[in-house]
């Protein structure tokens, strides 16, 4: 974590409908994130979490206030330009994953890149890496719906990282999954925080995964009702190293044969195929990954790994 504020807001107020139906979902917040921080927002049902969430994020506008990014008002600039800057320096991972279910893993993670005008096959290459990081590049050519539920997510964290974001907001990252396979997904989250410096700013109701991150903001009926440390997690406990996050082994493969309709099937193919050929592509520069346009993340830790 540096000192640098990266997120702020100011006199921040969001409400809906009008007169006697007006309701004022946050009312007044003043805060900073810094850049690497792990911040947790938490709150009960109602109490205006989510909306601050949306908000930072630059999903939705506030009624009134600003939001700053690296020192910017973000109240200033025009739709084409906020859609723009939040696809760049924001990653999502959300409870429910927001797949298209249809399509192949590899399309699913390459979308933030088509958004922004990345070239195709420039595009491609990044995303193979951004699969590697969580351990699923063998999946590139199945669909999303065959995958297992910590699978899905870990496409969705693959697809947070793929544009090399400042920030990954978290809403519910493991609210659909068991603990086991939601403490898999905790591990990569704050390791790509804790090694990479990548901002984690995380949404959710389970205190435990509150109590891992270093700064805990309590909403209640609009407000900061409180703004305090957490618990960090232990170094001895989380930094082991490894290249790629580790693959379950009691999950089905389900490889079921490529399928998709878009005229690039051929090149998808081999991207992939040659991708998990070349043993030395991230890493000697020479190979088929571009060290000028791969993601600056390179692996992630995992407790436990040997």
């Amino acid at each position: 974590m540096t000192n640098q504020t990266l997120l702020s807001t100011h006199g921040l107020r969001k409400s809906y409908g009008k007169r006697d139906a007006k309701f004022e979902a946050l009312r007044g917040i003043n805060l900073e994130i810094k850049q690497g921080e792990s911040v947790a927002i938490v709150g009960k049902s109602g109490s205006g979490k989510s909306t601050l969430m949306h908000l930072l994020a630059l999903l939705d506008r506030p009624t009134k206030g600003e939001i700053h990014l690296n020192g910017e008002n973000t109240s200033k600039l025009r739709q084409r330009k906020l859609n723009h800057l939040r696809n760049k320096e924001f990653g999502f991972v959300f409870q429910s994953f927001f797949m298209n279910a249809n399509d192949s893993v590899l399309n699913n993670v390459i979308l933030p890149l088509k958004i922004d005008g990345v070239g195709r096959r420039e595009r491609k290459q990044r995303a193979m890496h951004a699969l590697k990081i969580v351990g699923l590049e063998t999946k590139a050519k199945n669909k999303a719906k065959d995958l297992s539920g910590g699978q899905k997510q870990r496409v969705c964290i693959a697809r947070a990282i793929v544009n090399n974001p400042k920030v990954i907001f978290a809403d519910e990252p493991t609210g659909n999954l068991d603990s086991a396979t939601g403490a898999k997904i905790e591990d990569i989250l704050f390791n790509l925080n804790q090694e990479h410096g990548i901002t984690l700013i995380v949404v959710t109701h389970d205190q435990e995964l509150a109590d891992k991150c270093q700064r805990q903001i309590h909403i209640a009926d609009g407000h900061v009702a409180s703004d305090k440390e957490g618990a960090l997690i232990e170094d001895d406990k989380a930094t082991r190293e490894i290249e790629v996050y580790e693959e379950e082994p009691d999950e089905e493969e389900g490889d079921e044969e490529y399928h998709e309709d878009d005229d690039d099937d051929e090149e998808n193919e081999e991207i992939i195929d040659r991708f998990l050929d070349d043993e030395n592509a991230d890493s000697d520069g020479d190979g088929f990954i571009d060290n000028n346009t791969q993601p600056h993340i390179t692996h992630v830790k995992s407790k436990g790994s040997k």
